[in-house]
């Protein structure tokens, strides 16, 4: 990472650079017995690739002679270092096809690919034929990412919810230990270091969205070449379905799908049997059970209708994979339920629609029974926008749950007796784990489309007793939250002539008080202009209002000059 930032800040030194750092990795690639120094050499070819791919492509074709020595190496974690640098080669390649454009670096990567497990390299490298086998694999792997921008879009969608899942639940484990021990980065610092060249080495950076992703470019090139050989390639990756190698079974789960993507019809006529097979007879073992749903799903996109024949088995499997109509009814906070198995169903409700109406009915109670996580949340999401006919059913089962994480009582119905908002205690935060659940639920509360419903109480609670929280993530929240929650009362005083709700008053003027409050006295400089930056137009006639103007000029004297700007 450091030598692609350096790279694209040697200025006319650039071009040296790149080649003197190429010439060496390769160099390392091709020579070198030392494991990190092959293992650093794809990890600098992928960001020189990534970050200078102008310069980078004078190298390309002693780049293509020199990396599958590296897909060829023992160890996985090389082999998926120097696919990840080829990835980011043939985004370079892709970028500058030209009509003219021979397929020779594609048809090398493909040939590559069919090679046959050279028994002699394998006791010299002490590599066995599913190694071997794991490579290719991954080379066939690149090669139709690089062939279906439209099938990768809708890949790269699911993958950044299966990955905030991810960061869920490693939040879930060490937030305690973050709230010890100051570690992060403030927001206001963020805005300070961003304008230096050094940004990315700075903490926090890391998951900036400033560091430079491959590029999603679609080879016609390529394309063509898959299309030529797509019966060769398929009847190759159903040979080895069979194999027992990890690392075979979970680069098959992930380019099978990329293949009926690729051409649907055929796929779905002569491949679809044994794919389908292949996959419930992993669904039904615990390794590799995960990446399995998500196949299960992403083929079931790529095919469509094609799906049908087989859903009820597929049912089968997810059924079983959730909670019992009697679990359900204990409320049990501890059900451990893979989050993949949620993402697997709103792809199934992507591909099928309607037509999956009465299984998901069958579902939502089970699904909601596991407790609020990411995928749970997408895939309510997902579900309400396929399937209009469960939107309100999915809404209730979601405001129930919410009522209870963040009021710690059963959903009261507008109209029903109320207790005031003061005289109401918020459960209790004592662990990690109950910090990230109200952090999710009031996120939920903000993003979700609760349209038709009244979260009035909500906005009131939330107000009341999350604004003044202990734990800076939950403050943070409840503020961005509270603001979400009264844009529909905004928009209903901002049309109403003459005759005002009395309660949509009330409840704007009592939420902005305690927000602008917040606003100048939080002793947290984020949660401060936090609040600022969540008060948009649709504020400014509250805003106006004296006390609130009192507030507003308190807060132009605040010590940080982003608050004060």
């Amino acid at each position: 990472k450091a030598v692609g930032i350096l790279a694209l800040s040697s200025g006319t030194y650039a071009a040296e650079y790149v080649e003197f750092e190429v010439r060496s990795a390769l160099e390392w690639l091709v020579s070198d017995r030392i494991e990190g120094r092959r293992q650093a050499a794809v990890f600098v070819l992928k960001e020189l690739a990534v970050n200078t791919p102008t310069f980078f492509y004078q190298q390309v074709q002693q780049f293509f002679d020199s990396i599958f020595f590296a897909v060829r190496d023992p160890k996985s974690s090389i082999r998926e270092g120097a696919v990840a640098a080829l990835r980011a080669a043939l985004a370079v390649t892709s970028q500058r096809e030209t009509k003219s454009s021979e397929r020779s670096v594609y048809k090398q990567c493909f040939d590559e690919s069919l090679q046959p497990y050279d028994e002699a390299l394998g006791r010299e490298k002490k590599m066995t034929r599913d190694d071997w086998i794991h490579g290719s694999l991954l080379i066939i792997n690149e090669l139709l990412r690089c062939s279906n921008n439209e099938a990768e879009r809708l890949r790269m969608e699911i993958e950044d919810i299966t990955s905030e899942q991810v960061n869920y639940d490693k939040t879930s484990k060490d937030v305690t230990s973050r709230s010890r021990v100051h570690t992060g980065v403030s927001a206001l610092q963020q805005i300070q270091q961003k304008s230096s060249p050094l940004y990315a080495f700075f903490p926090g950076a890391k998951e900036s969205p400033q560091r430079i992703p491959v590029p999603l470019i679609e080879s016609k090139t390529c394309k063509d070449l898959m299309n030529g050989n797509f019966d060769r390639i398929c009847n190759l990756m159903l040979a080895h379905r069979t194999s027992r190698s990890p690392y075979v079974q979970q680069t098959l789960l992930i380019c099978l799908p990329r293949l009926a993507a690729f051409n649907p019809p055929v796929f779905s006529r002569i491949y679809l049997q044994d794919t389908i097979n292949f996959l419930l007879g992993i669904l039904k073992r615990e390794r590799e059970r995960s990446q399995a749903f998500l196949a299960v799903g992403f083929l079931a996109i790529a095919v469509q209708s094609e799906i049908l024949s087989y859903m009820s088995r597929i049912m089968d499997i997810i059924r079983a994979s959730l909670p019992s109509r009697e679990h359900s009814t204990k409320k049990s906070r501890h059900l451990v339920v893979d989050p993949a198995v949620f993402t697997c169903i709103s792809m199934l409700a992507r591909a099928m629609g309607p037509q999956m109406t009465h299984d998901v009915k069958e579902l939502l109670d089970n699904m909601l029974a596991t407790g609020l996580s990411p995928a749970l949340t997408a895939a309510m999401r997902e579900l309400a926008t396929q399937i209009p006919q469960l939107k309100k059913d999915i809404q209730d089962g979601l405001l129930k749950n919410l009522s209870m994480i963040l009021m710690g009582q059963s959903l009261r119905h507008p109209g029903a007796q109320t207790i005031p908002a003061p005289y109401m205690s918020a459960p209790p935060v004592n662990d990690a784990s109950d910090v990230t659940n109200v952090t999710l639920a009031l996120r939920t509360l903000g993003n979700f489309d609760f349209e038709g419903h009244s979260l009035t109480q909500f906005v009131r609670h939330c107000a009341e007793h999350y604004l003044g929280s202990e734990h800076k993530e939950i403050r943070t929240e409840a503020v961005i939250t509270c603001a979400r929650l009264l844009s529909p009362l905004l928009q209903l005083l901002s049309r109403q002539q003459g005759h005002v709700s009395m309660t949509a008053m009330t409840t704007v003027a009592e939420v902005l008080n305690k927000l602008l409050v917040v606003g100048i006295t939080d002793s947290d400089a984020d949660i401060r202009y936090c609040v600022l930056t969540s008060l948009d137009e649709r504020f400014d006639p509250h805003l106006a209002q004296a006390e609130n103007l009192s507030a507003l000029f308190i807060a132009l004297n605040d010590e940080a000059f982003e608050i004060r700007e």
